[in-house]
């Protein structure tokens, strides 16, 4: 069982990582928009420029919760009591919350500039 939680922490680490690397690729204009990866509603999409700005900031709750998943799952992995399946959903459900905040926050910024550039 200790094996296979290592291997489920490994798994929500890397999670961690590329979800932080995507987010921080796009809001540095280095992914456009896609279909696969990012911030994808209708607002985010509506252009490279909100698409920009909401990854921009999307990248704060996204590299928060990238890094307590991290952290988390490097001391699960070290720390032999915490390798339960419990540490992997805290994980999954930390990862999760920070990719569902980052929504509402790449929708205000993109809001707050297109009205900004009205005004």
């Amino acid at each position: 069982m200790s094996g296979a939680m290592v291997f489920a922490l490994t798994i929500e680490l890397g999670a961690a990582v590329l979800v932080t690397w995507l987010t921080w690729s796009a809001a540095a204009g280095k992914s456009g928009r896609n279909d696969l990866a990012g911030v994808r509603t209708r607002v985010t999409m509506s252009s490279e420029a909100a698409w920009r700005t909401g990854h921009r900031a999307a990248l704060r709750p996204t590299l928060v919760s990238g890094l307590l998943v991290v952290a988390w799952c490097l001391a699960s992995i070290v720390v032999t009591p915490l390798r339960t399946p419990a540490s992997v959903l805290v994980a999954a459900i930390v990862l999760l919350s920070g990719a569902l905040l980052s929504i509402p926050t790449a929708h205000r910024a993109v809001r707050r500039t297109a009205s900004d550039h009205r005004g």
